[in-house]
């Protein structure tokens, strides 16, 4: 099975092959440590999720590096994002830090986001950060300015846009960096910035007292961890330019080595009903507040749904038809164990048609990932086992293999609810039992009033089947 994966860099479809043997080397800029998570950072996590996931099953050893920004990202007015969320809670930024990863880390758990193999937070690179601008003022590549801050040079590496595509006028006009009089040129950007006497985080350095640049960190610590060049860099498509493509220039500055990365993997943006995600139009939605509402599978399904490189729009339709397709794959289960039982041996009746339908949803996630595609095919598979329980044109055999390829194509998406045993009250169980001599003495007045009952007392929606009666708990509104 040969995969293909969309390269920024290239702007087409490549063959993916490691840069050794099956190794896989992976990172994906991680969190800003100093708020809640918001649905962008889902859509994005999510994705790697299944990319890590979907790598590992063809037989890649994929060691996955997501690191933590606690330092350095710096908001248009100067202002560390970190230590301004810690002046105004009061507390120390550590604390800060501290507080809005584990809360990532839980959010992580509940969305059944594998975690990382490395984590590592830029606080805890500073060294090797240190080591890194030294390097790249040897090479010629950065300079010190009077008071005490050191830039990198972009007039100075000239491959400086070749990964967003901007031509230097456009650089220069459109220039996302901090406004600096001490800079040569407004492109230049921060590598390591004196810091003022009140500023909390602060490190010695050649430089005086001070603190890295959001850019640095990432690439001192790839380097460290990865060395010169590595595999696959992701992350959402509004990094490419200046974060990604400052990461490519420091790398290749720093060691000569080219490409730094081989492949470049991005993430789409995030609309809410149709319009960007941002904090100034106040319309950024915490993470919590969709898992208090939509259970983890469901918004997992909601953003397979779409392509990982177009946009994602958040809406409640589109949510609840994500619910209802967990739903089926949650139903199809259970009546594939109510069924089983009944199940004849012998030959199977429609294990050609399930295995085509698995083919084609692998075929789908081989051609750069198409989640949606690939999800079709998996309804698709839950459409095929409901009409042959429905026709009773199965074997022992169908229910197995069924059940057995809806847990594996689903495991990529994370998208089949955990099963818990859920024991009903002795009350309710000698209801059920009058209900169904009810319908059998034909008594269907006193069958509907049990029925209301089990919904008003206890939660308990029946539903009534060629197989039998069946329950479930109607969901809290």
């Amino acid at each position: 099975m040969e995969l293909r994966l969309y390269n920024t860099m290239t702007r087409r479809k490549e063959v993916f092959k490691p840069l050794k043997d099956n190794e896989v080397k992976l990172m994906v800029c991680g969190v800003t440590v100093y708020d809640y998570v918001h649905l962008g950072h889902v859509r994005t996590y999510s994705f790697y999720d299944t990319l890590v996931r979907f790598l590992r099953h063809l037989g890649f050893k994929v060691t996955y590096l997501q690191n933590v920004t606690d330092v350095g990202h710096l908001l248009d007015t100067g202002e560390d994002r970190v230590v301004k969320k810690a002046k105004e809670e009061k507390k120390h930024p550590m604390e800060i830090a501290n507080f809005y990863l584990n809360h990532w880390l839980e959010v992580m758990e509940k969305l059944r986001i594998l975690k990382p193999d490395l984590m590592p937070r830029a606080t805890e690179h500073i060294k090797e950060i240190i080591e890194q601008v030294e390097a790249l003022i040897r090479n010629g590549y950065a300079y010190v300015t009077e008071e005490g801050n050191v830039y990198f040079e972009v007039a100075k590496f000239k491959d400086y846009g070749k990964l967003s595509k901007r031509v230097p006028k456009e650089l220069i006009a459109g220039a996302r960096v901090e406004v600096a009089k001490d800079k040569k040129d407004p492109r230049d950007f921060a590598l390591w910035l004196r810091a003022k006497p009140e500023h909390v985080l602060k490190w010695e350095s050649p430089w005086g007292l001070g603190f890295p640049g959001w850019h640095i960190e990432d690439t001192a610590i790839a380097l460290k961890y990865f060395g010169p060049q590595y595999d696959i860099h992701g992350g959402a498509i509004e990094l490419a330019f200046p974060h990604h493509e400052a990461e490519i220039a420091q790398a290749e500055g720093t060691t000569g080595v080219k490409p730094y990365v081989k492949y470049w993997v991005h993430t789409g943006l995030l609309t809410i009903n149709g319009v960007k995600m941002s904090k100034s139009l106040g319309n950024v939605i915490p993470a919590v507040k969709v898992l208090e509402k939509y259970p983890p599978e469901a918004v997992r399904a909601w953003v397979a749904n779409t392509h990982y490189r177009k946009p994602l729009d958040y809406n409640e339709k589109d949510l609840e038809a994500a619910m209802k397709k967990v739903e089926r794959l949650s139903n199809t289960l259970k009546r594939i164990e109510e069924n089983l039982g009944r199940a004849k041996e012998g030959g199977a009746k429609f294990l050609r048609e399930l295995m085509e339908l698995r083919a084609k949803f692998y075929d789908a996630m081989l051609d750069d990932l198409n989640t949606p595609l690939a999800l079709t095919c998996l309804l698709e598979i839950v459409r095929l086992v409901n009409r042959k329980i429905d026709e009773g044109d199965f074997s022992k055999a169908d229910l197995e293999k069924s059940k057995e390829v809806i847990l594996e194509l689903g495991d990529f998406f994370q998208i089949v609810p955990k099963t818990e045993e859920v024991q009903l009250p002795e009350e309710a169980k000698k209801l059920i039992q009058e209900r169904e001599e009810a319908r059998r003495r034909k008594d269907y007045e006193t069958a509907d009033k049990i029925r209301a009952r089990l919904k008003e007392e206890f939660g308990i929606l029946l539903e009534d089947t060629r197989e039998g009666v069946k329950w479930r708990l109607q969901k809290a509104k």
